[in-house]
């Protein structure tokens, strides 16, 4: 009993867009079939329509159409039965209603139109040869009991059985076409599942290389920087210490190995900013840039160093971190790599459609086209000055904490002309 209900329900089954396009098709053939009968009775007064039939299935026709709109998982599953059931019993009337009327040239239309779409409209094989014996039987059962000379019997039943079977033919087309988009489709799913199955162990392998990572860098911060700063210490200690008189070529071996060192501990850190900085400063916050920026521009203050904003800078949301890591390494970057006398350094910020622009401009030495984009990769340094401590981390830095915000960063720059960074981030950015 089971495996019966099963085969009848996966009969009646349709996919999504079927039950979709039967609804509309019921919802136009409601009022349709109202105004097409009214017309009719308009121009032919005499015909036969019983038990007010064209108020009764048009009221059925909408209603059958209106059902897929409940979102009721039974309906829906049982809606391949009903439009077969709805179509069965509007095409029995039709045929009788036909046959009382002597097979008036109206409903004869009417009954092949209907024929051929409702042919076209069930999904299921089998549904379709009960639907076309069933009326074929009944409409050659009314026409040969009708009033008809043998000419017009033998011209409507050969009309019908034609275009029973031409429906038939286009039908199985159609469920052919539709078997093969079906197993198409099964074999795209699969591909997809594979494909997200592949994307999530990747995604998986990826976080435990990160994890992995950043447990290798940690433990260069500790290993590598401690030795570093040793090595420094000592040195810085032996150059110092009157107690040990070094000639000059001594002295300035420890001097160089001391700047090699202080090298060295810059690489050290800025490798470990660009690689951790995003994992660890997630939080986002409401950020006084104005007063970031301030502090920045006195811990920077001299006598050859002049930074004016230009504007008040707003109040912004973004991490707090990364935001002085961005302003910080722009404005040393402005001042370290000034080949005058007196630097200048103008920021300026305006609203846009696309967020926050600030500019950082500057009076430098300017950079030349060709290095534009080549001072945003790692470890790429155009210095100026030769005694300028620089590992070339900055400015990558700074691209990578801007991008991964949503922002954006553009040079603009000539040589002898100075030096524009104009950097944009979201009005909004989430944690």
């Amino acid at each position: 009993m089971t495996k019966v209900l099963k085969y009848l329900k996966d009969i009646g089954r349709l996919e999504r867009f079927e039950i979709t396009n039967s609804s509309n098709t019921f919802l136009l053939a409601g009022p349709s079939t109202y105004m097409y009968v009214l017309l009719m009775l308009y121009y032919n007064p005499d015909l036969i329509i019983p038990y007010r039939g064209e108020i009764v299935f048009s009221v059925w026709f909408v209603l059958v159409g209106i059902i897929p709109y409940f979102k009721n998982k039974f309906l829906d599953e049982a809606y391949g039965w009903i439009t077969f059931v709805s179509l069965m019993i509007f095409q029995y009337y039709l045929t009788y209603t036909t046959a009382l009327n002597n097979f008036s040239l109206d409903y004869l239309l009417v009954t092949y139109v209907f024929i051929f779409g409702a042919v076209l409209l069930l999904s299921n094989r089998l549904l379709v040869i009960i639907f076309s014996a069933s009326q074929l039987v009944h409409l050659s059962y009314r026409v040969y009991y009708s009033d008809l000379d043998a000419v017009s019997e033998s011209a409507i039943l050969i009309s019908m059985s034609t275009i029973f079977i031409f429906s038939f033919l286009v039908m199985n087309g159609l469920i052919r076409y539709r078997k093969k988009l079906e197993a198409i489709n099964v074999e795209l799913e699969a591909r997809i599942e594979q494909r997200t199955e592949d994307l999530e162990n990747r995604a998986k392998e990826l976080l435990r290389k990160n994890k992995d990572l950043e447990e290798f860098a940690y433990v260069v911060s500790h290993d590598l920087k401690r030795p570093l700063r040793n090595i420094y210490t000592l040195t810085d200690w032996l150059t110092d210490d009157t107690e040990y008189q070094f000639n000059q070529e001594t002295n300035q071996s420890l001097r160089l190995i001391k700047e090699q060192v202080t090298q060295m501990d810059l690489l050290v850190e800025g490798i470990l900013n660009y690689s951790l900085q995003m994992d660890k400063e997630r939080n986002v916050s409401t950020v006084n840039a104005q007063s970031l920026v301030n502090r920045i521009i006195t811990v920077n203050a001299s006598e050859n160093v002049e930074i004016l904003v230009k504007n008040k800078l707003p109040k912004i949301t973004f991490n707090e971190s990364q935001l002085l890591q961005v302003f910080q390494n722009l404005i040393q970057n402005a001042i370290k790599h000034n080949d005058k006398d007196l630097v200048e350094i103008h920021i300026n910020y305006q609203q846009t459609a696309a967020g926050h622009q600030f500019t950082i401009q500057d009076n430098g030495p300017g950079i030349a086209e060709k290095y534009h984009k080549k001072i945003f990769e790692l470890f790429q340094k155009l210095e100026v000055k030769s005694e300028v401590d620089s590992i070339g981390i900055g400015l990558a830095l700074v691209k990578k904490i801007i991008e991964r915000n949503g922002g954006t960063i553009t040079v603009q720059s000539e040589l002898g002309k100075g030096t524009a960074f104009i950097f944009t981030i979201p009005s909004q950015i989430t944690s």
